[in-house]
């Protein structure tokens, strides 16, 4: 994982010093008290069905893991939403508009290369055919059936994801389910 310390404060250009804050070592401006928390990036990605029931992949142009089959997927930048993140790079990725249906999952990814992650995973349909890539991230975007996936299947997508998606019952029951259970049906 990449990491680069920083030495002058953001704000105030002062210089930075290591200090136990909260319970960690973080860097602390000695002028105007600003502490730097080293988080983790947003991302998105799509379990994209069409309606013949095939799941759209990408085949990555980069590392980590060219050559491999993907999720589309992506890093959010600081104006948008997670969703409209993932609807951005899936037109960039496989060039096609998407209708987000909502959260599949939400997971970290801490051994990333690049940087840690949280990863929304979001469920989506489409009802565009073809597929036309402009991203010089993407080699191809090709759809699967979920019985005939490709071998070489990057990130965790396939036990994480994919493969789960042949079994519903092995994701957690949403957040409304537990409210019912708090509160009763009428709810």
């Amino acid at each position: 994982m990449p990491r680069t310390e920083a030495t002058h404060c953001p704000h105030c250009g002062g210089s930075l010093a290591r200090a136990l804050i909260e319970a960690r070592q973080r860097q602390r401006c000695g002028v105007c008290g600003f502490v730097i928390f080293l988080n983790p990036a947003s991302a998105a990605a799509g379990v994209v069905l069409n309606p013949g029931r095939e799941v759209l992949l990408v085949r990555r142009a980069i590392e980590p893991w060219k050559g491999y089959w993907a999720l589309p997927a992506g890093y959010q930048e600081i104006d948008e939403g997670p969703e409209d993140a993932l609807a951005r790079e899936i037109l960039e990725e496989a060039g096609i508009p998407v209708r987000v249906l909502g959260l599949l999952d939400l997971f970290y990814v801490g051994d990333d290369p690049r940087k840690p992650a949280n990863v929304a995973v979001y469920l989506c349909t489409s009802e565009a055919s073809a597929l036309s890539p402009c991203s010089p991230d993407v080699e191809a975007a090709a759809w699967f059936s979920l019985d005939r996936l490709p071998e070489r299947i990057g990130f965790d997508n396939y036990p994480r994801i994919l493969a789960r998606l042949r079994d519903p019952a092995s994701y957690p029951p949403s957040a409304w389910k537990h409210l019912q259970a708090l509160f009763g049906e009428d709810r």
